[in-house]
């Protein structure tokens, strides 16, 4: 096991993932210069009904895009591997965990490139439906399951559900269900599409309050 900083946050983070941070919290901001001194990552956990989930996502500084004389900074992160938290550390200002692995128990299985096809099908319909509008093409085109998490729907329960399942074949299996349910319901009521959203700006998020 290996002890790392943890950034509780109302949000998912998924492998590859790209995230754009205000780091404006003083114990925060200590996280992440010590961070960019150490060249380490840090871990990001959210935080659902008052508790830290377990498992999480190593977060690494891609780069410091703002400094500002009172120490904030804006940061862009990029999303690696996963983590289990076995247990917490309040001895510094910020909180850490001892952590291991959480790899996949399954390998990439041939079938998953015809199951991702399936979704990226039924995806297009969803898409059509919600009038999502890419600014990145890419973001139209998930290589993966992780790649759908934030542009189906998902609430924030689901999008840990999606992080912590330990098969592609699963991961696949548990977007397309969802996809297939929200049709119907995009075309019945077209409000849906507002909770079809992507991230974009640097985000700033209230200090959380929270006991482990």
């Amino acid at each position: 096991m290996s002890l790392i900083p943890l950034f509780p946050l109302q949000l998912v983070l998924f492998p590859g993932d790209k995230l754009p941070l205000h780091i404006f919290e003083p114990r925060y901001k200590d996280m992440v210069k010590e961070c960019l001194e150490l060249n380490l990552p840090f871990g990001i956990v959210s935080f659902i009904d008052k508790q830290v989930s377990k498992v999480g996502t190593f977060a690494s500084i891609v780069r410091v895009e703002t400094e500002y004389d009172d120490g904030r900074l804006d940061i862009v992160t990029r999303g690696s591997d996963r983590f289990m938290t076995r247990s917490y550390s309040h001895s510094r200002t910020f909180l850490q965990g001892s952590v291991t692995s959480f790899n996949d128990e399954q390998q990439l299985s041939p079938q998953d490139a015809d199951l991702l096809a399936q979704v990226l099908s039924q995806f297009e319909e969803l898409a059509e439906l919600a009038k999502l509008r890419f600014e990145n093409p890419a973001l139209a085109n998930p290589k993966n399951a992780f790649g759908f998490g934030h542009i189906i729907g998902f609430d924030l329960a689901q999008k840990q559900n999606l992080l912590e399942i330990k098969s592609e074949t699963e991961r696949l299996q548990y977007v397309l269900e969802h996809i297939k349910r929200s049709i119907p319901r995009l075309k019945g009521f077209q409000d849906t599409r507002d909770l079809i959203k992507s991230n974009g700006h640097f985000r700033e998020f209230p200090p959380l309050d929270f006991n482990i």
